[in-house]
């Protein structure tokens, strides 16, 4: 049973960090490919940089806003694996790239890296379903999964995703970084028998990811365009289209990524396919932080807070948040102001309060 193969962490960690040799032992005439794409490794290294410092921001974001929901608790969990993968991914990746470094110059380091981008592929996995499951449910709360996200019942689970995530660090074969697909793949092509490196772990969650997140997004947005079809108010039109808009990026991205890497197990390990893999796992990684910023207000507002100083937002006329118009309109009104737009008209603050 591939839990308790000699191919885990596992066994690493109970071997005094020495690889099995019948699986990861590179032989002495083994020749080093001549395989480096520093554009690639370039465009990798710039670019989860500047995901990682957009996400970080949204992070902190998270945390300020200093709450318990599942939907919190879930975006929180999220934003570090999709982190620790940007980390992986794409400077670490991008780093072997650019040098062309293979796994027989440093294996015990590309297991540990290929051990951790799974671990945090197959628990982002696992929580982007949850996710899914509690849009569900705040938009129908008759929806049948409702119940897990009760106080209890959602502590439940939240303690068998850490389980899951446990046992998916210690006991699942890992994928190998090679700098000749600019991709993870099964094989670290050191020579031995490819089927050796099979993880069926990997068939089972893509294949049940890919499924369960476009069926799961397919009725939150089915729900939401028959529901609210013909409502008149522009405030639920705009928070439905945000939603659609989220469930559509997060399947999308989710969905291609598992989709590409199932194509490469079972037909074609192309070099095309490689990157294009790669990419769509870094995009799957770092698509919530734009999203977070363009459509989610809470979180953007308070980013955009922490980012420009209020002295200088005061200086533009940019208030953040109920609280600061608020002010405003009291300091106003203490001063004998009459606040007024440009065309002499009164302000409206409701107007800066819709999304």
């Amino acid at each position: 049973m591939f839990l308790f193969s000699n191919m885990t962490m596992f066994y690493v960690i109970t071997h005094n960090f020495e690889l099995w040799p019948d699986a990861y032992e590179c032989s002495g005439n083994y020749i080093v490919p001549e395989a480096r794409w520093p554009k690639f490794g370039i465009f990798m290294g710039v670019s989860g940089t500047c995901f990682l410092i957009l996400y970080f921001l949204c992070f902190i974001a998270i945390i300020k806003i200093k709450s318990t929901a599942p939907t919190y608790q879930l975006m929180f969990l999220i934003a570090i694996f999709d982190m620790m993968a940007l980390i992986i991914g794409s400077l670490i990746f991008g780093y072997l790239t650019y040098h062309g470094i293979f796994f027989c110059q440093y294996p015990l380091f590309f297991f540990i890296t290929g051990v951790l981008a799974l671990v945090s592929w197959f628990s982002n996995c696992v929580l982007c379903v949850l996710l899914a499951m509690e849009r569900c449910s705040e938009v129908d709360p008759k929806f049948f999964l409702s119940f897990l996200f009760g106080k209890w019942q959602f502590s439940i689970v939240r303690s068998v995703f850490f389980a899951y995530a446990i046992i998916a660090l210690l006991f699942s074969k890992p994928a190998v970084f090679s700098p000749v697909y600019s991709s993870l793949i099964y094989d670290p092509l050191i020579g031995k028998d490819p089927n050796l490196y099979t993880n069926p772990w990997i068939v089972y969650n893509n294949s049940f990811v890919a499924i369960t997140n476009t069926t799961l997004y397919f009725y939150l947005c089915y729900y939401l365009l028959v529901k609210y079809r013909y409502s008149t108010s522009m405030w639920l039109y705009k928070s439905n289209r945000q939603i659609i808009l989220q469930g559509v990026l997060l399947c999308l991205f989710h969905s291609v990524t598992a989709a590409i890497y199932e194509y490469m197990l079972f037909v074609s390990s192309a070099l095309e396919i490689g990157i294009a893999g790669h990419v769509a796992w870094q995009a799957n990684c770092s698509c919530l932080s734009v999203v977070y910023l363009t459509l989610n207000r809470t979180i953007r507002n308070t980013v955009v807070k922490m980012v420009i100083p209020k002295s200088i937002r005061a200086k533009y006329g940019w208030h953040i948040g109920v609280e600061e118009h608020l002010a405003v309109e009291q300091a106003a009104e203490s001063n004998g102001i009459s606040l007024v737009n440009a065309s002499a008209a009164p302000v409206k603050y409701n107007n800066f309060f819709v999304n």
